[in-house]
């Protein structure tokens, strides 16, 4: 199953191969995790929206018309399972004693550096969320932990081992791009 296409995975999910949904799952998982992520997400609630993209594919995988975009596919239910998700997350309000939110963790980075921090990983993340879902897909899996190897992402994303290093710098320049375009200055 590891060098199986993902067109090959997706016609034996069809027909009922467990082994090849397990492999989906295991080379996509970081995809849908890291654009559940890119809506600033808890850990709960990317679970959540996992398990309802995940659903969302068992359902409608019959209807892929083209299995070889399937990342890009998964990576568009993954985003608006994520986007329906947002409104619940909203509604829930911390209860209880508030103590335990007057508690300053010492090992902590002050207030000021966490807050430049976030600002500078929420724009991060949406020129990420931006770019097109093949972008998205390769930056994700070169970004996972543990790494992967250029082997693995090309099979997983059925394109040339050589052409992973050309496609990642088009897409890093392209991610480069969209966070000038959202005003973040980007190190040369």
């Amino acid at each position: 199953m590891p060098n199986s296409t993902v067109d090959q995975l997706v016609e034996e999910c069809l027909v009922g191969s467990q082994a090849a949904w397990n492999e989906l799952v295991r080379r996509y998982a970081p995809l849908v995790w890291a654009i559940a992520r890119s809506h600033r997400l808890s850990r709960t609630d990317c679970e959540d929206v996992s398990q309802a993209t995940w659903m969302q594919v068992v359902k409608h995988l019959t209807k892929l018309r083209a299995p070889d975009r399937f990342a890009e596919w998964l990576a568009v239910t993954a985003k608006r399972e994520s986007l329906k998700h947002l409104p619940r997350v909203a509604r829930h309000v911390p209860s209880g004693d508030s103590t335990a939110f007057d508690r300053r963790d010492e090992s902590a980075p002050d207030p000021e550096a966490a807050a430049v921090g976030r600002d500078r990983d929420t724009l991060m993340l949406r020129a990420l969320r931006d770019l097109p879902p093949r972008d998205q897909a390769l930056l994700g899996l070169l970004m996972c932990d543990p790494p992967r190897s250029y082997d693995e992402i090309s099979v997983e994303l059925g394109i040339p081992r050589g052409s992973i290093g050309p496609f990642r710098a088009r897409s890093l320049v392209r991610l480069e791009r969209r966070l000038r375009e959202l005003g973040e200055d980007v190190p040369g």
